[in-house]
């Protein structure tokens, strides 16, 4: 087993969100209300409670994929700081072509900053996964470098991508992986989230955590998780291949019953990330379920997801998510990956079974672009 992908982490290749070609269909879009029925910050919310997002370790450029990307009804274009090395800042001329590719498609953006270092898998979290060594370098949702970035790289990168995309972007992330495992302290968090707002006020943060995070102690919890360390939180949810670090393996080969042992894995995830994390955010605040449509190539059978895996996780998860106080009306859905083809992976774009069902869970959970305002 391969140690956990993650919504930002090290895929060492930097890993980008997208989704884009001109479509003239509505339901590719994202658009919240007229200024005249909410404010500012309502029309900001509504657009994050409606997200849908697939990550890719590459641009999507190609007029195929594009349509298909459109047709899954995914609606909001992440898109990261670095090229596909880990320390390669995209140029000038690239955040102005990226940015003008979301606007011109009415795509929204989440920037993807990676300030922290990269951290290797230490003993103690080794012996979380029950002895199961196999691989211990985790793949994550970005690239990392080998240092922490400087405030000044910060301020300056976020500036530049404000001044191309301001009317776009939705908000930025800066962790790479489940806090809980890259060991970023809240103190961090918070010199980045008022670093963040200090230079792009408008601006939401995103934070992020997951299965490292389930039954991490109560110290633990004080140390990386702080709900004033962020404005939405992305919470990292890979069954098939981090399900031993919570406590549950899953093999869809040997299960006698894998559609219910899925759904009991998103159930008991979901309600105890619920009970100790969701449940502590502010009004206003969002939790966006990362889902796995992920798989290493040599990986076994049984940890390979199945379409329906990927149904599960995506309208039960939503559902659950839903349930939770403060969440009703949150739609939120992303998924890793979308395609992982040089880094050893893959994802929705290598397996039609996975984007039929992507498909089919956006439009349960109330997704796509335009909203029908009865949904709401």
């Amino acid at each position: 087993m391969r140690v956990g992908h993650s919504f930002l982490r090290a895929i060492v290749p930097a890993a980008v969100l997208i989704l884009g070609f001109v479509s003239s269909s509505p339901a590719a879009r994202l658009e919240a209300p007229p200024d005249r029925e909410f404010g500012r910050e309502a029309q900001r919310r509504f657009l994050v409670e409606h997200m849908r997002i697939a990550a890719s370790d590459r641009l999507i450029e190609q007029d195929d994929e594009i349509a298909a990307y459109l047709s899954a009804q995914f609606n909001t274009l992440v898109l990261f700081d670095t090229e596909d090395s880990v320390t390669l800042l995209k140029s000038e001329q690239r955040i102005a072509f990226e940015v003008g590719f979301a606007r011109a498609h009415r795509l929204r953006i989440l920037v993807g900053k990676a300030t922290e270092p990269i951290t290797q898998v230490t003993e103690s979290r080794r012996s979380a996964l029950s002895g199961v060594t196999a691989q211990t370098v985790r793949r994550s949702f970005a690239a990392a470098g080998t240092a922490q970035t400087s405030d000044d790289e910060i301020r300056d990168r976020l500036r530049l991508w404000d001044r191309y995309g301001h009317d776009v972007i939705l908000g930025v992330f800066f962790l790479h992986d489940d806090a809980f495992i890259i060991r970023a302290t809240v103190e961090r968090q918070l010199h980045l989230y008022a670093l963040a707002h200090e230079t792009v006020p408008d601006w939401y943060v995103f934070g992020m955590l997951g299965e490292f995070g389930f039954d991490a102690p109560a110290e633990d919890v004080a140390r990386y998780f702080d709900p004033n360390s962020f404005d939405h939180l992305l919470i990292l949810m890979y069954p098939l291949n981090l399900g031993e670090v919570t406590g549950m393996r899953l093999d869809t080969v040997t299960s006698a019953d894998p559609d219910e042992d899925m759904r009991r894995y998103v159930r008991r995830y979901v309600k105890h990330m619920g009970e100790k994390f969701i449940a502590r955010l502010t009004k206003g605040q969002l939790a966006v379920p990362v889902i796995q449509s992920f798989a290493y190539h040599g990986e076994s059978t049984g940890h390979v997801p199945r379409g329906a895996d990927i149904t599960i996780q995506a309208a039960v998860g939503n559902e659950l998510v839903r349930a939770i106080a403060g969440q009703e009306r949150n739609g939120a859905v992303a998924y890793f990956l979308w395609d992982g083809s040089r880094a050893g992976m893959f994802g929705l774009w290598q397996r039609p079974d996975w984007m039929a069902a992507a498909e089919d869970a956006n439009h349960l959970s109330g997704g796509g672009g335009r909203i029908d305002r009865r949904a709401r």
